[in-house]
């Protein structure tokens, strides 16, 4: 599938839009991984100097190792505790290419402020994969510590973004979140979701990652109607995503 999309983007058969950055992370949330990674792929084949097509593709590393070791089921929306040692679970080709494309999307993304310290896609494209390795530490491995310091990347990141165009919503996102994670201990997490949902109202690339997010925190929180509401509003654009239609199906209406 990959060497046949690549072979078609080579010879022009296939156009911009399908081989866009957009495009894989429509495939991401719609959980057709194969889809996303090959269109990320071919994308970053063209544009090997742009770090969005390499944070996209850790991006999606990341779903698909979440979605394989049913952190979205068992995780995030259920209370059930995962069993035995999740680290030993991990795959170990899926942690090398995520930390791959992590590392170019890093390196990438510092070679374009180099010569603009004001580049907001390379900015962006920092807070998207500094955002994924958070997760990957946090919600994949469990190593809370080296989330945190991911968490702080991100955080810089959003921040020198909104500096520099404070209507960028996908940064509200990775403040609100990273607020929720290191300052829950200080009693503000009140904060932390306004700012999520921010993004989950009018963000773009981590738009449907602050709806799961909220959803899953707000139904722990037993706010159910507000759970449902962003998980429908998630289906209405992916609506392929059989984790989220299954978890809508298990859900109340009212």
């Amino acid at each position: 599938m990959i060497r046949i999309t690549l072979f078609l983007v080579a010879c022009g058969l296939l156009n911009a839009a399908e081989v866009s950055v957009e495009r894989a992370f429509n495939r991401l949330y719609s959980f057709q991984f194969e889809e996303s990674l090959s269109t990320a792929r071919a994308y970053s084949a063209k544009n090997a100097g742009d770090p969005m097509g390499y944070a996209s593709l850790a991006a999606t590393y990341l779903f698909s190792e979440m979605n394989r070791l049913q952190v979205f089921n068992k995780d995030m929306f259920k209370e059930e505790k995962v069993q035995g040692e999740r680290a030993k679970q991990i795959g170990v080709e899926a942690k090398r290419s995520f930390e791959d494309a992590l590392n170019r999307a890093k390196s990438t993304g510092a070679e374009a402020l180099k010569k603009n310290d004001k580049d907001t896609n390379a900015l962006l494209a920092l807070l998207i994969a500094t955002g994924a390795e958070r997760d990957f530490s946090a919600l994949v491995e469990k190593r809370y510590k080296d989330s945190y310091y991911a968490a702080k990347a991100s955080q810089e990141y959003a921040l020198r973004l909104q500096a520099i165009d404070p209507n960028l919503q996908d940064a509200w996102f990775t403040r609100g979140f990273s607020e929720y994670l290191i300052e829950q201990a200080t009693g503000d997490k009140k904060k932390g979701l306004e700012l999520m949902e921010k993004c989950a109202r009018d963000g773009k690339y981590l738009k449907p990652f602050a709806q799961m997010m909220l959803a899953s925190i707000y139904q722990k929180d037993k706010r159910l109607k507000e759970s449902r509401q962003l998980l429908e509003a998630f289906a209405a654009d992916h609506p392929d995503n059989q984790v989220v239609r299954a978890e809508l199906a298990k859900m109340p209406k009212s």
